[in-house]
């Protein structure tokens, strides 16, 4: 694997235009994530949701993190900032952990950003109402696209070695970019396995997380402003990554 910083410039250019849906739609999940420290503990913050989202997200369902004892969780970073208990409705997840709160689409079941943003607004009124989340820390979205083929060939993203194009090789490239006051990593591999309503299918991933830190957020305050920044951020450098020949496969319709 291959990690980058690259500088401040912007590197990837973002076209004046674009698709307001394509389809194939290759968008596996959507995470909308706030991190957050607040002075209620773990054992309560459950309840305190539920109480406000059981109208629309009925079933809960404990995460395989869950079974991890507390202490343990605690002296780990790495599982600080993840989720112990889904919240499910029709079509989305609400994912919460002592530390965060997402609202995540359903897998291979992308409902559009209009769709979105509306459960966002809905979704971030509870949590307020909820009244656990003290300070935000950290405010994200996250994209995972998969394509069946090496999507290598079909980005503006070259490797090589020697001066020679490196093609065809399992190759996992991560990079962090800036845009602003939001940090973007984004990962491209071409040897993942995902899973799909056909069952596991090998392929490419396409992932991008963008977010804002502590000092650019607030959750009550600005946290729509700033998903839909993200968002639009991460639409932006999907399709500047895009060579036409690849984007035509997703046969792109504009307004």
């Amino acid at each position: 694997m291959k990690d980058i910083t690259m500088p401040d410039a912007f590197p990837i250019s973002i076209p004046e235009r674009l698709p307001v849906r394509i389809e194939p739609c290759p968008i596996v999940e959507a995470i909308f994530e706030a991190r957050f420290v607040g002075p209620e503990s773990w054992a309560t913050l459950p309840g305190l949701l539920f109480a406000q989202v059981r109208e629309k997200y009925t079933e809960q369902k404990n995460l395989p993190l869950a079974q991890v004892p507390e202490e343990f969780r605690r002296q780990d970073p790495a599982l600080q900032h993840l989720p112990l208990m889904q919240f499910l409705s029709r079509d989305f997840l609400i994912q919460l952990g002592p530390r965060v709160v997402s609202l995540v689409t359903k897998p291979n079941a992308y409902p559009g950003w209009l769709a979105i943003r509306e459960e966002l607004d809905w979704v971030v009124q509870r949590i307020k109402a909820a009244d656990f989340v003290g300070e935000t820390e950290r405010l994200g979205v996250r994209y995972v696209d998969f394509f069946e083929s090496d999507v290598f060939s079909g980005l503006r993203l070259h490797l090589a070695v020697n001066d020679q194009p490196l093609l065809g090789a399992q190759t996992d490239v991560t990079t962090v970019l800036r845009r602003g006051s939001l940090a973007i990593r984004l990962r491209v591999t071409n040897g993942a396995i995902v899973g799909t309503a056909q069952g596991p299918k090998p392929g490419s991933v396409l992932d991008v997380d963008a977010w804002f830190g502590p000092l650019e957020v607030d959750l009550f305050e600005n946290g729509l402003v700033r998903f839909g920044e993200a968002h639009d951020t991460i639409k932006g450098l999907f399709f500047g990554l895009l060579k036409p020949e690849l984007l035509a496969t997703l046969h792109p319709a504009y307004v």
